[in-house]
């Protein structure tokens, strides 16, 4: 019996060695960092920040269809702009005005559903627009490079922007030489009339504006502000022109000239819009 007892308190004492030997620490010292791939994070480019577009601002140069070079129409450039929520972005085609939403980063960017004017313009505007349009939708890509924005597919279409201060430098509603190039009647914009020239000039100091309608010359008080110009009392030399559209764009332009127009100015450009949405845009003349 006592061999037994003896045999049996061994076997205990056995199985208690092992049961020490096996018995694992409760503290945890495993290092956590996860290197799997299901642990890396891959940024989105929807998500992330684009903080490389946000408040900036921005004037075609370069057209690219299929990667073969397509000419932009001369002073009809399209124009891009990204608001400083990173979220907005707006501008032209050369034509009509375009806005909406956008996703970018990491090199990559999407637009959204464009809200969009619908003004008729010249072939060449609607062409350009055409191809602009197209392009911004099936984006999938952009680079910022040596001050040039391009937006586009890779190996596919493409636009180039350069940074539109660089551009057109601003200038001022005062004292500089403005020269129409567009006329706006309502929804539809177009050129001047051939070989003509409507200009503009604004003296500040003596509340002056000077210019020509394209057939006579004009002289008018007016009081300019940063968002407004009123126009009083005009003169204007009574010379009759001949040639088509001579004279009805002379009574256009002078019955915009008339009471509180609207000023914007965005680089080299003017537009000033009478109450009726009626329009001029300008150039500022180098």
């Amino acid at each position: 019996m006592k061999n037994h007892l003896q045999r049996f308190t061994a076997i205990l004492g056995a199985l208690a060695v092992v049961l020490a030997a096996c018995t694992t620490d409760t503290t945890d010292t495993t290092d956590t960092t996860d290197t799997s791939l299901s642990g890396t994070t891959v940024p989105d480019p929807a998500q992330a920040d684009p903080v490389e577009l946000a408040g900036t601002r921005w004037v075609g140069s370069a057209m690219f269809l299929g990667g073969a070079p397509a000419p932009l129409v001369p002073r009809g450039e399209p124009t891009l702009d990204f608001t400083d929520d990173g979220r907005t972005f707006g501008g032209s085609t050369g034509c009509n005005s375009f806005g909406g939403e956008y996703t970018a980063g990491n090199g990559a960017i999407e637009f959204g559903a464009m809200s969009m004017t619908e003004m008729a313009c010249e072939a060449p505007l609607m062409l350009q627009e055409t191809n602009v349009l197209r392009i911004f939708e099936e984006a999938s890509v952009f680079t910022v490079e040596n001050g040039v924005l391009t937006i586009g597919q890779l190996g596919g279409s493409t636009l180039q922007f350069i940074e539109r201060a660089v551009a057109f430098p601003g200038a001022e509603l005062t004292g500089t030489q403005w020269i129409a190039d567009t006329i706006i009647r309502g929804s539809a914009a177009s050129t001047l009339v051939p070989e003509t020239e409507v200009t503009l000039t604004i003296d500040a100091a003596a509340s002056e504006a000077r210019g020509s309608t394209g057939c006579n010359d004009y002289v008018a008080s007016v009081e300019p502000s940063r968002n407004q110009l009123t126009f009083g009392s005009m003169s204007v030399t009574e010379m009759g022109c001949v040639g088509e559209g001579i004279m009805d764009q002379e009574e256009f332009v002078l019955s915009v000239f008339q009471g509180e127009l609207r000023v914007e100015i965005e680089g080299n450009r003017l537009t000033l819009t009478a109450p009726t949405g009626d329009a001029l845009g300008f150039r500022a003349v180098e």
